[in-house]
């Protein structure tokens, strides 16, 4: 999958990186705009003014408005041009495209579709990120390769074993369990409930679990949008389960470029010293991720699409694809 639906929310900056001075993003090969009214009011739109292809993030805000630092036609918050330096009267139908954008758990999610249908699918509700009671560690990056192929990892997490033996619960490294898969019209949903073993050393040193003894852990995925999947991980103990989610929130810049923002939150050991043994190894493994995905990508640069092997861990990433199928088959933007 290299495409991706325009009617789908795509994170495009932290909070903090969008203020009183524009910031330029590219979602879905499409340049976006990003400033802050007077009131802290996230405005996006297109980053080119309509009089001259130059980037309005080169621009300056003042008030409420935008102005092109090229041609000094200011944008309102809509869009639409509302003085031109060198006339009175402002050109018919002046105004450059305004996206739907909502701040939601630190990030700016920006609408690249049908703007009508923007408040009819809402964004994912992801507690872990903004209750309390979690803490929460992450990073963002541009990953050279496809969106479909960062989808396809998230799908099925065997791989980790060979990726990164370190990071792996011993409980991968065994046959996996039975794949429950669960679809709906635009979501899935996968799971999978491992048998009692040890932990691995990580994880006892973080949980605070003995290492001698033995677990029951449950691991399960959501495939929640185009643009958004989240996995947890459970162990479960007499105290009630400690649990990891990850969060990636996945903007194609273009078919070939994505920016992928992930996240990692717990319910247990919320100080500094657990967070000192987490980030090293979950990091090291998504820069591990980043540098196999973009093998991949380069392999199907050079030689093409081939027919791939498929095995029973794949149901979820093939129930994925269809989903995605049909959202761009449906797609009101193309």
């Amino acid at each position: 999958m290299t495409r991706f639906p325009s009617d789908a929310w795509y994170a495009v900056a932290h909070s903090e990186e969008a203020g009183r001075s524009p910031v330029g993003r590219i979602a879905q090969g499409a340049g976006i705009v990003l400033y802050r009214t007077s009131g802290g009011a996230v405005v996006a739109l297109a980053d080119r003014c309509a009089h001259r292809p130059y980037p309005l993030s080169l621009g300056r805000v003042e008030g409420d408005l935008i102005v092109s630092s090229y041609s000094g036609f200011a944008y309102g918050p809509d869009g639409r041009v509302v003085s031109v330096p060198t006339q009175k009267q402002l050109p018919v139908d002046a105004a450059v495209r305004a996206y739907p954008s909502v701040e939601y758990a630190g990030l700016v999610w920006v609408w690249t579709g049908n703007p009508g249908l923007a408040a009819r699918r809402p964004l994912t509700v992801l507690p872990w990120l903004t209750e309390p009671g979690w803490t929460t560690f992450g990073a963002d990056w541009e990953t050279a390769a496809s969106g479909g192929l960062l989808q396809d990892n998230f799908a099925d997490i065997t791989h980790v074993p060979h990726l990164h033996p370190v990071l792996s619960p011993p409980v991968l490294r065994q046959a996996p369990p039975r794949l429950h898969v669960e679809v709906s019209e635009q979501q899935v949903r996968f799971w999978r409930d491992f048998p009692a073993t040890r932990l691995q050393t990580w994880q006892s040193e973080a949980t605070g679990l003995p290492a001698e003894a033995e677990f029951e852990q449950h691991e399960e995925g959501l495939f929640a949008s185009p643009g958004l999947w989240t996995d947890r991980w459970d162990v479960l103990t007499p105290d009630g389960l400690k649990t990891m989610h990850f969060t990636h929130a996945i903007t194609p810049v273009d078919d070939r470029r994505t920016y992928h923002y992930w996240a990692v939150s717990r319910n247990f050991a919320l100080g500094r010293e657990t967070t000192g043994i987490l980030r090293p190894l979950l990091e090291g493994y998504y820069r591990k991720v980043k540098d196999a995905l973009e093998a991949m990508q380069t392999l199907i640069d050079r030689e093409g699409p081939a027919r791939e092997v498929r095995v029973r861990a794949d149901a979820a990433m093939l129930e994925v694809r269809r989903v995605m199928r049909r959202l761009l088959a449906e797609d009101t933007i193309r």
